[in-house]
């Protein structure tokens, strides 16, 4: 006869899987060159208390297998997400990823051109503790030439775009949204993602998202981040290093004028679309109206470069003709606005290369 056990074995609940403090966030496309230098960088980190989140943009190369050949080392603190379709920007993954990230801290991390130095993640976590900032602002980092595998220091320039003064300690921006917006015009802050550093919960309560556009995205999510967070810590400290690539999507080029201006042109429509949403959802703009066309002007101009006929290599007479198609009879105005704007553009780049090749005859 069997005897029972008296003492049943008691049941041992799962060891519930410890919630990262940092969240990286990736979106890829075609980088099987560079993701795995980027991917080492992380492995590098003295700080190990982060996850992961790689969102593949339907790459058609070996991406998605060189980041898989990394789940070992990571454990389980890697994750792959594959989108259904191609979305043609980073905005999407980034997107995609901030929601399925569980960190306290979201980073982000591009696939083809970006690395921490060993101690980034490490610095900005203890910052944003110690501070408890919204968005910790990096107002420099390491610049470095196309290169894959590791930098040695003789590669690296410190490059630093925001023209605002240099920080010697950890500041808290100014809470007056006026300034903010002066500096933001001015290019008085960096608006890559990498350079934010965001509390997610925060990023979700305010639903600050990257708006889904061809291009400038990094732009709208800075200008909703400045906005939006009353945290706003700007730090010296220099932890990313930014490989500048001719062939990244930023370089590239188009096989006719009429695809890169069909392109600019709908980034200038969408975005000031975008812009016209923030600033509609902030009182501040209500009450100040030039504040608001300040803005709208600023990004205006950005995208004017662009699409500017001496850019695009092209008779005044066929830019007429495209805009002519973009635009209806009722946005005449509008359009003989961006011709006129434009053709000064022409004229004052055609004066500026006169005098370069005088002084270049001159020596």
């Amino acid at each position: 006869m069997q005897k029972k056990n008296r003492h049943p074995k008691k049941s041992v609940a799962p060891v519930a899987e410890k919630i990262p403090l940092v969240s990286v966030i990736i979106p890829m496309f075609n980088s099987e060159r560079y993701i795995a230098d980027g991917l080492d960088s992380l492995l590098a980190q003295t700080f190990q208390n982060f996850e992961v989140v790689v969102v593949d943009d339907c790459s058609t190369d070996n991406s998605v297998e060189v980041v898989e050949s990394f789940s070992e080392r990571f454990g389980r603190r890697l994750h792959v997400l594959k989108l259904p379709k191609n979305s043609g920007t980073p905005n999407a993954p980034r997107n995609v990823g901030i929601q399925f990230a569980r960190g306290k801290y979201i980073a982000f991390l591009d696939s083809d051109d970006l690395y921490y130095t060993k101690t980034a993640l490490e610095e900005l976590a203890a910052l944003a503790e110690e501070h408890q900032a919204d968005v910790v602002h990096t107002d420099t980092f390491f610049m470095a030439n196309d290169k894959p595998g590791n930098f040695s220091p003789a590669d690296l320039i410190i490059c630093q775009r925001q023209k605002l003064p240099p920080l010697s300690a950890p500041t808290f921006e100014t809470p007056d949204l006026a300034q903010r917006i002066r500096q933001w015009v001015n290019r008085g802050y960096n608006w890559e993602p990498f350079t934010m550093f965001c509390k997610r919960d925060f990023l979700i309560a305010k639903q600050i998202y990257f708006p889904e556009m061809l291009n400038d995205g990094d732009r709208l999510f800075s200008f909703r981040l400045l906005c939006l967070t009353e945290k706003f810590l700007r730090v010296p400290n220099v932890i990313y290093i930014f490989r500048q690539r001719a062939d990244s999507v930023s370089h590239k080029k188009f096989p006719t004028p009429e695809q890169h201006f069909n392109k600019w042109f709908h980034v200038l429509r969408d975005g000031i679309n975008e812009f016209e949403r923030i600033m509609a959802s902030v009182d501040f703009f209500d009450k100040r109206p030039d504040y608001h066309y300040a803005v709208l002007n600023f990004f205006a101009q950005e995208m004017f470069w662009q699409l500017s006929p001496h850019n695009l290599r092209l008779p005044l007479f066929a830019f007429d003709d495209m805009l002519k198609k973009e635009f209806s009879s009722d946005d005449a105005p509008l359009a003989a606005y961006m011709f006129n704007t434009l053709n000064i553009y022409r004229l004052q780049i055609m004066e500026l290369q006169q005098e370069l090749n005088a002084l270049k005859q001159s020596r």
